[in-house]
């Protein structure tokens, strides 16, 4: 039996469709996920697509860090990692949808959000070649500054109209997010 259904490139498509949509600020953007659990587990095949873009993404942060484990050893703990973190979320988002009753939009968020990341991996992997040119300090530094305002706000949009929320409660889903991603990159460098 395989972990995820079947998937047809025209599904992929629209997913990314949608998320692209989304991230030009179009609210009608989420229309194009599904609310079924079939479109749910279907939206977990953004990791599979995402995935050769975000081990690019780690190959060049792993360059620079002073890593004293072996190769074999970091790709098991990445990959593992990688897969918790594409867990972790949905998980934790079940019981808060539930708490804050929003659990009728949850799938549909969460189809959002995973179709979200393939855009999201995209935008880094482009504003990482471009900081990797020899750029002044303070320019570089404003380029970070400004990918992570951007990414924010994106993921902050997608739980705003995926989730019907007010900002502020927008907010508390991108912070949730934010903290989870920072546990696990944290467990993740103390084990490299």
């Amino acid at each position: 039996m395989a972990l995820l259904p079947p998937i047809s490139a025209r599904e992929v498509v629209e997913g990314v469709y949608g998320a692209t949509r989304l991230a030009r600020g179009d609210p009608h953007g989420i229309k194009f996920f599904g609310d079924t659990p079939e479109a749910f587990w279907k939206s977990f095949w953004a990791a599979i697509v995402a995935a050769p873009i975000h081990a690019l993404l780690l190959a060049i942060g792993l360059v620079d860090a002073k890593v004293t484990s072996g190769w074999l050893r970091v790709i098991v703990i990445e990959t593992v990692a990688y897969f918790v973190l594409w867990t972790a979320f949905p998980l934790a988002m079940h019981y808060v949808a539930e708490l804050i009753d929003r659990d009728d939009r949850y799938i549909r968020f969460i189809c959002a959000a995973n179709w979200s990341f393939v855009l999201q991996a995209t935008f880094s992997l482009f504003m990482q070649a471009l900081l990797s040119i020899d750029l002044p300090g303070f320019v570089s530094g404003l380029l970070s500054l400004a990918t992570l305002a951007a990414l924010l706000l994106y993921s902050w949009f997608i739980a705003r109209v995926g989730l019907e929320l007010s900002r502020l409660g927008a907010v508390g889903i991108v912070a949730l997010d934010v903290m989870i991603s920072l546990v696990i990159n944290r467990i993740v460098h103390a084990m490299l």
